[in-house]
This record gives C-alpha cells, sequence and structure tokens, in this order.
C-alpha cells in the first residue's frame, strides 16, 4: 500500500500568528487535532495535543493568551505519495514525530502514527505477538484526582496518557485528546476531577494477542492507545506509535537478512 492510499487528505492549516484559542475552534470545526502550521505558504510545523497539553494547560496558562508558533512543534517528517508502509513507518522513527506528504513540493497530506497502523491492518494478514512492543508498566490516576495533576504527570512522564482507576480497579482513559477536547475545550476547571473528562467503555485486546490483532482493533475502533488484559485485568497498553516502531524493526531485521 502506498502513501497516497492511507494518508490523511485535505490537512486542516493554520498561521503561525494567531492565538492557540482560534487554532482550536478550528480544529472544533474539523475534528482534526493536529494542524500543520505554515507561514507564507512553507512548512514550519505542527501544532500537537501535546503541545496544547504541555504548553496551555501545563503552563496554567490560557489559549488566548499564547500564538501558535510559541507551542508549536517545529519536527515534522516528509513523504512522498508513492512511498509505501514501511518508509513511513521508518520516516516516523526517524523523526519522531508526525508526517506530510509533498507532491512536487506541494502539500497534499499528513501520515500519523494512526494511519500508518491501519495501514499495516488492512495490509497484513499475520503478524508476531504484540508482547514485545507493548508498555507493561503503566501509569495510573484516581478518578478524583485533578486535571492539572494528571496533566503534570503526563508532562513529566511524556506520555500521552493515564489510565483512571476508581477502587483499584481500572475504569477509563485521560488522553491528551481528553485534555485538549473534553477539558480544554469544553472549558474545564484545572481543579475538576480527571474522571469528569475521561474515556469509559474501554476497547481492550488479550495480551496474547497478535500485532496485526491489536492494529485493527485500533482502527476499527478509531482509538491510538488499547489496552492489553490478562486474566480479566488491565496489563499494559499498546500504542499506534508501538506499532510503528514494531513495524520499523521488522523491516529493518529482514534489511540486514543477508
Amino acid at each position: 500500500m502506498r502513501v497516497r492510499e492511507f494518508m490523511s487528505r485535505d490537512p486542516l492549516v493554520v498561521s503561525p500568528d494567531i492565538t492557540v484559542a482560534k487554532a482550536l475552534e478550528r480544529m472544533s470545526e474539523r475534528d482534526v487535532w493536529s494542524p500543520i502550521v505554515l507561514k507564507e505558504g512553507e512548512i514550519i510545523g505542527l501544532l500537537t495535543e501535546r503541545d496544547v497539553m504541555t504548553g496551555i494547560i501545563a503552563a496554567r496558562l490560557t489559549p488566548h493568551q499564547v500564538k501558535v508558533e510559541d507551542v508549536m512543534s517545529r519536527r515534522y517528517g516528509v513523504l512522498r505519495p508513492d512511498e509505501t508502509v514501511a518508509d513511513a513507518a521508518r520516516a516516523m522513527m526517524k523523526v519522531k514525530a508526525r508526517l506530510v506528504v509533498l507532491d512536487d513540493g506541494q502539500l497534499v497530506g499528513v501520515v500519523t502514527a494512526a494511519d500508518i497502523a491501519r495501514a499495516y491492518a488492512e495490509t497484513t494478514t499475520t503478524g508476531p505477538p504484540l508482547k514485545p512492543y507493548a508498555t507493561w508498566e503503566v501509569l495510573k490516576i484516581h478518578l478524583q484526582a485533578s486535571v492539572r495533576e494528571a496533566v503534570r504527570i503526563m508532562k513529566v512522564e511524556r506520555v500521552g496518557s493515564l489510565l483512571v482507576e476508581e477502587e483499584r480497579k481500572i475504569r477509563g482513559i485521560f488522553t491528551e485528546r481528553d485534555a485538549v477536547k473534553r477539558f480544554l475545550v469544553g472549558g474545564g476547571d484545572p481543579c475538576d476531577p480527571v474522571g469528569k473528562y475521561s474515556t469509559y467503555d474501554l476497547a481492550t485486546l488479550d495480551a496474547g494477542a497478535t500485532l496485526v490483532e491489536a492494529a485493527r482493533l485500533m482502527a476499527s475502533s478509531r482509538i491510538k492507545r488499547l489496552p492489553l488484559t490478562s486474566e480479566g485485568e488491565i496489563r499494559g497498553i499498546i500504542t499506534a506509535r508501538d506499532v510503528v516502531e514494531a513495524i520499523w524493526r521488522m523491516t529493518t531485521e529482514e534489511e540486514l537478512v543477508p
């Protein structure tokens, strides 16, 4: 499968000199949460959910106080429409960021980890066990803890989500998307309980499943983070970025085989 077949088309574009509040309005209208930042027709970066979470919420600022250029990510990778899933995984692991797709210098799309995971799911019939690629030391927070505390932990630990628990039972998940879309855009108070903005009714997968099964469930559920269960309890988590890293490792190993 080629990049042109799985990239996200018609990417949202914003200017670096508008406020984050204005950017959030446009992101909400399109339900697109990682716009590309253009200045005088040139790509200079992207505004990601993590940028907004750490640059606004964690910094205790309001989105009306800050311009996009002050918090955006300036790192990104570049793909051509005729490149492959493996090429996309390799490019993403190289820059550790999202990818833009250029055709003769013109912006035609963007590729996220979720896009690559979905393409892998659609083109692969069998795959390795997911266990080597998942995270088994998951971070948790009580659902009555504040959003401010949740965001602090996510910033310090450099993670995109926390599992939300009550009485030692996992009830849901709080993600960067929840922080931006449900909390910030929804006008929440940082002292509100994180459980108020968390996602419940979780899709889960058995820890003994394969990587392609995880990618398929993420694609069908339209999620980037998938909790993993063993003996009825959530024990770990696998993300779309983990799937990308797995593809990269597998293709690199294949290239090294004489």
